[in-house]
């Protein structure tokens, strides 16, 4: 396996109905009582083609795509111009490989709500996912500039792995240290700054990097796998065994822990 090759996939965002960018409420109003929730008979159109799409939003999370697409398809039936059921839609069509489908759903989404900024952040990935990063980066700076949007971390992070794509891993390191100035402690945006300091053969760093990746419960097999070519680069047995044991014994059947056994980093 080569290091170079673990960026990872972007990060896309689920949203429907009950995700808008109106930022948390604090205080007294956190401790109201929620609304009783919206009865069939008296739901507006509006109102079930949320509900639809935050149910499809859901049956997207666990990998059942093709429920999803049928209940996409009843939220457009009930309310065609509800665009966040587009954003759903074009999450959907990407897991499926269908990328012009995808495409058409994001523009659309977008045609309807130019400024929802979930469904333009989602757009940049797309965009850079499917080899257009350099389209990429203004959707999610455009996004940047929405100070109601809630998690400008995966912009930033996205932004940062869309410029390590163009090779410009000076912006690239920008983009994941203010990921990590939004987020702190995020483990993504510290094991990309990992990834960047080690393919530059900056190795103290990229084992300072390391450590609030390690600080997550559930580190990834790709991290787990950097950390052990970082150790073994810097020539700490001890280090590498201990990553190398941590990624057989709890990813067995990943490439990463199957790649252990070639020895190879490079």
């Amino acid at each position: 396996m080569r290091i170079y090759a673990l960026l990872g996939m972007l990060v896309l965002v689920v949203v429907a109905g009950c995700a808008s960018n109106k930022p948390a409420q604090t205080g007294q109003n956190q401790t109201q009582a929620a609304p009783d929730p919206v009865k069939p008979q008296e739901a507006t159109p509006l109102q079930r083609a949320q509900i639809k799409t935050d149910l499809a939003a859901g049956y997207y999370e666990r990998g059942q795509f093709d429920v999803a697409l049928q209940v996409l398809d009843e939220a457009q039936r009930i309310d065609p111009n509800y665009p966040k059921t587009y954003n759903v839609y074009g999450l959907v069509y990407t897991m499926l490989g269908e990328t012009q489908k995808a495409e058409s759903n994001f523009q659309r989404g977008l045609a309807l709500a130019p400024n929802d900024s979930d469904i333009r952040a989602n757009w940049g990935a797309f965009l850079c996912a499917t080899g257009r990063a350099r389209e990429s980066i203004p959707e999610f700076e455009t996004v940047l500039r929405d100070p109601l949007y809630r998690s400008p971390e995966i912009a930033l992070i996205n932004a940062g792995k869309c410029s390590a794509v163009l090779g410009e891993n000076k912006k690239a390191d920008e983009y994941f240290r203010r990921a990590l100035g939004a987020s702190p402690g995020n483990s993504i945006a510290a094991y990309n700054l990992a990834l960047l300091a080690y393919r530059e053969a900056r190795l103290d760093d990229a084992r300072s990097w390391m450590r609030p990746v390690m600080r997550d419960t559930s580190p990834r097999p790709e991290a787990l796998y950097l950390g052990m070519c970082i150790e073994r680069k810097q020539g700490d047995r001890q280090a590498e065994i201990s990553y190398m044991t941590q990624l057989r014994n709890r990813f067995p059947d990943s490439p990463e822990a199957k790649a252990v056994a070639s020895q190879a980093c490079e």
